[in-house]
C-alpha cells in the first residue's frame, strides 16, 4: 500500500508550471476515488459541475487528451454531505464549452475518469436503454441477431397460467403471454407496468420524432416508432389481464420467486393473483393513454385500448378500496398501497385528455391541487403527479387558467425541490435512500425538466442536468448508475437474467436501483 501511494505522489507531481503533465505520468495515472462526475461527460451549453471530497487543494485543473491543461478555476467549498461525511469542495467549469475529451485535476485528489465534452454524449446509452427493454421481453427467445452475446431461448410462454383463488376463480386457467419481466425477478406485476409504460408514452407525446424505427429489435422496419413497438410488447400481457367484470388482476407469479437461475430453466407453476383497485387503476391511466397515441397509427387498437380502459375505471368506481395482499401460499412482490386518490387523479386525468368526457373532469375537480413530490417507492405508492402531467398537454382540453394551475404546481414544487439541491453539498435533490432510490432521483429529473418545458427557465433546465449527472457517477460511491456505460459502471445488479447468463458484464442500458440506507 505503501509503495502504491508513494507513486500516485510522485506522478501527481508530476504537473509542470507550464500548466502540463508529462506524457508517461498521464497515462500511468490511476483515477482518484475523491472525484465524482459525470462520467459520459456533458453537452456544450449546459451546466458542468464535479465534486471533490476529502480535498485541501482550492485549485482544480481540466486536462486534454494531448496532456495539456485547457481550463482552471478555483474549488468551492461546500461543507459537509452529513449522509455519507464527506466534505465537499465543488469544480465548475461551465465556462468551459471546447468539444473533446478531458480529465479533472486536483493536487492532492489525483486526476479524474475521462469525460467529453460533445452533443453526442448521451446517443449511444439513450439507444440501448431502449433497447433493454427488448432483453427483458417473455414469451419469446431473445436472439443473437439483435441481442448479441445476451442471448437466451424461448422461456414462460405463459399460456397454462392458473387461476389462483384470490382471483376470484377457483379453478381453470388461462393464457397470459408477453411482456417484460420485472427487475429482478421473473414475474409480471401491473403496477409496475402501469407506472413504466406512461413515462415511455411521455416521452413519445412530448417527443415523437427521438426514437425513429431502427433500434434492430424484431419489429424494427414496421414503420412504426420502436419504442411504440416495445411498449406494445408489454400492453400486450397487460390486456389479457383484465377479467370479464373489469376488474384486472395484480400479477402474474409463480408462488415464491425463484432461485437465480437462467429464465429457460425456471419452471415454477404461474399463476394469476389477486385483483386490487390499483391495478385496475393503473391498467386505466395506460391505456387511456396508450388510446390516443394509437388513434393515428391503428384506429381499431385505440379503440380496443379505450374501451377496456373504461371498464377498469367503471370497476374502479364500483371498488374504490380493494387493497391488495400477497394471500399466504404467495411470497413474491406485494407492492401495495391504501391511499388511492393519486391513483384515481392519475386515471381519470388520462381519460380525460382522451375523451373529453364529463366524468373524468368532475372527478380532477373535486381533487385538490397538490403536486407534492413524495420520495420513497413512489412508482407505486405516490402516481398523482403522471395525471399533472397529462393534464398540461397542449391537446388536453381544458380552461386555460385551469391548466395553468396546474403548471403553477409543478412550477412551486420543483422550486423547493430546487432549493433541496442548492442546499445539498453534493448538489443533489434527494437525500434520503431506499430500495429503488435511483428511480427517486430520475423523477426529479423529469420534474425539473418538465419546470423547464413549463417555463423556459434555465434554472430548472440545469436542475435537471445536475441531477441527471447523479446517476452517471457524481454520487456518493462514484458510479455510474447504468449498466455498461462510464468508466466505473454499477456490475452485479440485483438482476436474474445477467447473474445467470455466464457472462462478466450485465446487460447494457439498464438503471440499477441505488443507494438503499436501510439495508
Amino acid at each position: 500500500m505503501k509503495t502504491r501511494i508513494l507513486l500516485f505522489t510522485a506522478l501527481t507531481g508530476a504537473i509542470l508550471s507550464a500548466g502540463c503533465i508529462s506524457k508517461k505520468a498521464y497515462d500511468q495515472m490511476v483515477p482518484g476515488e475523491n472525484i465524482r462526475l459525470n462520467q459520459l461527460g456533458y453537452l456544450p451549453g449546459s451546466v458542468k459541475k464535479a465534486v471533490i471530497i476529502s480535498s485541501l487543494s482550492d485549485k482544480f485543473r481540466i486536462i486534454d487528451s494531448a496532456e495539456r491543461e485547457v481550463f482552471s478555476g478555483y474549488l468551492q467549498d461546500k461543507g459537509v454531505w452529513e449522509p455519507a461525511k464527506d466534505t465537499v469542495k465543488i469544480a465548475d467549469f461551465s465556462s468551459f464549452d471546447k468539444p473533446g475529451k478531458y480529465r479533472l485535476y486536483v493536487e492532492d485528489a489525483g486526476i479524474s475518469y475521462p469525460f467529453e465534452i460533445g452533443n453526442g454524449i448521451y446517443d449511444d446509452v439513450f439507444r440501448a436503454s431502449v433497447k433493454a427493454y427488448y432483453m427483458q421481453r417473455v414469451s419469446t427467445a431473445i436472439e443473437e441477431k439483435y441481442a448479441g452475446k445476451f442471448t437466451h431461448p424461448m422461456a414462460h410462454p405463459d399460456t397454462l397460467c392458473w387461476f389462483h383463488s384470490s382471483s376470484g376463480r377457483q379453478v381453470g386457467s388461462m393464457s397470459s403471454p408477453r411482456g417484460w419481466y420485472d427487475a429482478g425477478d421473473y414475474n409480471k406485476y401491473i403496477v409496475n407496468a402501469g407506472y413504466t409504460v406512461s413515462m415511455l408514452l411521455n416521452l413519445h407525446e412530448y417527443f415523437p420524432d427521438l426514437i425513429s424505427d431502427d433500434l434492430n429489435i424484431p419489429e424494427s422496419g414496421n414503420g412504426v416508432s420502436d419504442l411504440l413497438d416495445e411498449i406494445k410488447w408489454e400492453l400486450d400481457w397487460a390486456e389479457t389481464m383484465q377479467d370479464k367484470d373489469g376488474g384486472v388482476f395484480f400479477k402474474l407469479t409463480s408462488k415464491r420467486f425463484s432461485g437465480f437461475i437462467r429464465p429457460q430453466e425456471d419452471t415454477l407453476p404461474r399463476y394469476v393473483v389477486g385483483k386490487s383497485t390499483t391495478s385496475a387503476l393503473n391498467f386505466a391511466a395506460m391505456f387511456a393513454q396508450a388510446s390516443r397515441i394509437s388513434k393515428e397509427i391503428d384506429p381499431d387498437l385505440s379503440e380496443r385500448y379505450l374501451a377496456a380502459a373504461k371498464k377498469a375505471w367503471s370497476w374502479a368506481v364500483k371498488n374504490p378500496s380493494v387493497i391488495f395482499r400477497n394471500p399466504p401460499d404467495i411470497s413474491t412482490g406485494a407492492y401495495s398501497h391504501t391511499d388511492f386518490s393519486g391513483d384515481f387523479f392519475w386515471a381519470a386525468a388520462e381519460l380525460f385528455v382522451t375523451t373529453g368526457d364529463k366524468e373524468y373532469k368532475e372527478y380532477i375537480k373535486s381533487h385538490p391541487v397538490d403536486f407534492t413530490f413524495i420520495s420513497g417507492e413512489n412508482w407505486w405508492t405516490s402516481v398523482k403527479h403522471l395525471g399533472y402531467y397529462a393534464l398540461i398537454l397542449p391537446e388536453c382540453k381544458i380552461d386555460e387558467s385551469e391548466k395553468a394551475e396546474y403548471k403553477n404546481a409543478i412550477l412551486a414544487d420543483a422550486d423547493r425541490l430546487l432549493a433541496d439541491l442548492e442546499a445539498s453539498p453534493y448538489r443533489q435533490p434527494l437525500n434520503s435512500f431506499v430500495w429503488g432510490s435511483n428511480s427517486d432521483i430520475l423523477d426529479l429529473a423529469v420534474i425539473f425538466a418538465t419546470a423547464f418545458r413549463i417555463s423556459n427557465d434555465r434554472k430548472y433546465l440545469d436542475a435537471a442536468t445536475e441531477t441527471t449527472d447523479y446517476i452517471f457517477g457524481k454520487n456518493a460511491v462514484g458510479y455510474s448508475f447504468v449498466t455498461g456505460f462510464g468508466s466505473k459502471p454499477a456490475m452485479n445488479p440485483h438482476f436474474r437474467l445477467s447473474a445467470t447468463d455466464g457472462i462478466d458484464e450485465p446487460i447494457p442500458g439498464w438503471v440499477v436501483g441505488g443507494p438503499n440506507s436501510h439495508l
